[in-house]
């Protein structure tokens, strides 16, 4: 059997894979995050992950948070982001100032869950739950809207509500008397009216002190209940950048307050792009990455063993003995400079699953292109993955992972095209400060050298160029070495998986080595 009939390694997208759920490989990051009451974030780069945990946990919660637990699960694509825009706290900190409505939104959806909860198990909700259903219902509509349509057309018409000055109560009588017959106001009219947006904040605030309180009084008759939150680059552009940095800001400032306020009873999990949360404005960032953060990070072992899953369900369905090796799929053992398979396809990623799983498909894909090329009269067969297709498609591949770490990069630095520009003049896989300078000189930037040095430090921090320690032989990339902070050196090296992409050659380094040879 050629192995063509059978080898594959899943899709890129893990939105777009139906098979997820059968080869998920949970590398420990999920289970440890669950188990914290303070972890609320999970963070990390482009293609680590992070929807493919999200996806897992939605469609596993049993194993992960119990049957008694709740889980909602919410995407960015079902946020109105015009309408959010409308809700900020104008004289708020940035990281503050969307806070307010996203609490509100969030307990909105937590009170429309228990009550769901309680009604599909036959039993009664507490009294203050029940009640705050029937006040939401009475603002909206009946049943409490799902955040699609709350922040949409809904949350408006509390700008045109009069609410008793000195605060409805949940009681019966006071939710009784209440009269709602603003009807639906439109988006512009809001926007254009800043008496209405002052109301509509208002309105929220008032109700929000209820829910809050409704929900601390009535904690131990509830269901834990997580609400989970991927996406949240969905808006990430340079048209939405600055409106999502403060929208963004404010649902970690909401995630981090609600998650802290309910003792672990109400967890919120944030999906986000770890270089989305760097340039944030959120007070003691640092701090809330170390004690609410969770950092989705990869190891050679485990994204073989990633590899593993993918492909052994595969084998499985063809009736082909199980892989227990990823080497053993090649058909030579070593490949340039005596590099195991493994080795020589982790070192041309930025050790994340989709790299590695792009390098892979496109490897199958040129050996299919083989067999089906209509210009050969030689039927070719493949016993195992052809180390000629290896390299083959690494230029294919180089091109795609350019264009994954412009798209990570260019809204918020995009100076990483003239960056990438000036890597590509100088032509040479190894390079000095003096050529990076020389080069952004000759596409008319003329930066100074402390802007050079941060360059150069932003290129290291998203491993695109690294360099060597002291005497030692050893190219250090931020990707392969996370702990390995940035050290001005004499010569930088540009990272494997790029090396064809920017059409490098190969340079000799100060040690009298090829930049191959090093790697």
């Amino acid at each position: 059997m050629s192995i063509l009939d059978w080898i594959n390694f899943g899709k890129v997208s893990a939105e777009r894979d139906d098979l997820l759920q059968h080869y998920f490989f949970d590398n420990g990051v999920l289970k440890g995050a669950i188990d914290s009451p303070s972890t609320f974030l999970f963070l990390g780069r482009k293609g680590a992950g992070k929807t493919a945990v999200f996806k897992h946990l939605c469609e596993r919660r049993d194993a992960f948070i119990g049957k008694e637990c709740l889980l909602i699960p919410l995407s960015f694509e079902d946020y109105n982001w015009n309408i959010h825009a409308l809700l900020m706290d104008e004289g708020r900190a940035e990281s503050l100032a969307y806070k307010q409505s996203w609490r509100f939104v969030i307990l909105t959806e937590c009170i429309r869950a228990f009550v769901e909860n309680f009604e599909a198990h036959g039993g009664r909700a507490p009294k203050p739950i029940a009640a705050s259903k029937k006040l939401l219902e009475k603002l909206f509509e009946s049943p409490i809207p799902s955040i699609g349509r709350l922040v949409g057309e809904k949350l408006l018409s509390l700008s045109s509500v009069s609410l008793p000055k000195g605060g409805v109560g949940l009681e019966d009588g006071d939710l009784e008397s209440l009269t709602v017959d603003g009807g639906g106001v439109a988006f512009e009219r809001v926007k254009a009216d800043k008496s209405l947006q002052r109301k509509l904040s208002e309105n929220i605030g008032q109700v929000l002190t209820l829910l809050e309180g409704a929900i601390s009084s009535s904690l131990d008759d509830l269901p834990k209940i997580f609400i989970c939150f991927d996406k949240v680059d969905e808006a990430w552009d340079d048209v939405s950048f600055e409106d999502s940095k403060r929208v963004i800001a404010g649902l970690v400032a909401a995630g981090d307050s609600i998650a802290s306020a309910y003792g672990g009873a109400i967890r919120p999990l944030i999906f986000l792009r770890e270089d989305i949360f760097d340039v944030l404005s959120i007070n003691d960032a640092n701090k809330l990455r170390e004690d609410c953060g969770t950092l989705l990070h990869w190891t050679r072992a485990s994204l073989a063993t990633m590899l593993l899953h993918r492909v052994n369900y595969f084998a499985q369905i063809a009736d082909v003995e199980e892989v227990s090796d990823i080497d053993a799929l090649f058909d030579k053992k070593e490949l340039r400079q005596r590099n195991r398979p493994l080795n020589h396809l982790i070192k041309r990623t930025m050790m994340r699953p989709r790299d590695l799983i792009a390098f892979c498909g496109r490897i199958v894909q040129n050996m299919k292109e083989k067999v089906d090329d209509p210009f050969s009269d030689d039927p070719v067969a493949f016993e195992l993955i052809e180390t000629g297709s290896v390299y083959e498609s690494e230029p294919g591949y180089s091109e795609w992972l350019e264009q994954e770490v412009l798209d990570e990069w260019a809204v918020q630095r995009p100076e990483i095209r003239d960056l990438f520009n000036a890597v590509r003049n100088n032509s040479s896989t190894n390079f000095s400060k003096a050529d990076l300078s020389r080069e952004l000189d000759s596409l008319g930037l003329a930066p100074d050298q402390a802007t050079v040095d941060s360059y150069l430090r932003f290129l290291f921090d998203i491993s695109v160029i690294g360099f060597k320690l002291g005497q030692s032989s050893e190219w250090k990339f931020k990707c392969f070495y996370p702990s390995q902070g940035f050290v001005a050196s004499d010569e930088y090296r540009v990272h494997e998986g790029l090396v064809r992409a920017l059409n490098l050659t190969e340079t000799r380094d100060r040690s009298g080595s090829t930049s191959a040879d090093a790697s």
